[in-house]
């Protein structure tokens, strides 16, 4: 019955909890319930509690963890994880935040002509409840070739303006 505890401590919880927030943000994988909306445990993908490599982890609410790991007496015999489905999720959640991100950061440039790609992206974040990370991944998408943004290098940092707005850089 051993294997059924997980093999981390309370400080490498909270490292895993860490890692996985800032890459991935705070939001259930099963459920997509946000840590706001449900208390979220650090999953072992592969159900194997001794493998903790962060490839190996996950954020899943208590009731997707129960579901895809059920007690052992009520666990069917050719059991499968319920969460194998996650890129699914991933591309429900990109189609869900992206456009709010978007439309976030076109409405803070129409006012301001330039604005900070570090407040794009903290503030972008923030509102639109994603990770750090996701937000500098959604900007760099909106300032690539094809993109209607720009990113200028200027004295103090770098800012974000609409493509076609006539500034020169």
């Amino acid at each position: 019955m051993s294997w059924l505890l997980s093999n981390m401590n309370k400080r490498q919880r909270d490292v895993a909890y860490a890692y996985l927030k800032s890459r991935f943000g705070a939001f259930c994988r099963g459920c997509q319930a946000l840590e706001t909306e449900r208390q979220l445990v650090v999953d072992h993908r592969d159900n194997d509690n001794s493998n903790n490599t962060p490839n190996n982890w996950q954020f899943l609410c208590r009731m997707c963890n129960y579901i895809k790991n059920p007690r052992l007496a009520e666990r069917p015999l050719d059991s499968v994880s319920v969460c194998e489905k996650e890129t699914p999720n991933e591309i429900r959640i990109n189609r869900d935040k992206e456009p709010k991100f978007r439309k976030f950061v076109k409405e803070e440039v129409s006012i301001g002509n330039e604005v900070s790609e570090e407040e794009l992206i903290d503030s972008g974040a923030e509102i639109v409840g994603i990770a750090i990370y996701t937000a500098k991944r959604y900007l760099k998408k909106m300032c690539s070739k094809k993109g209607e943004m720009v990113r200028v290098k200027r004295d103090d940092g770098f800012f974000i303006r609409m493509r076609n707005s006539g500034v020169v850089a």
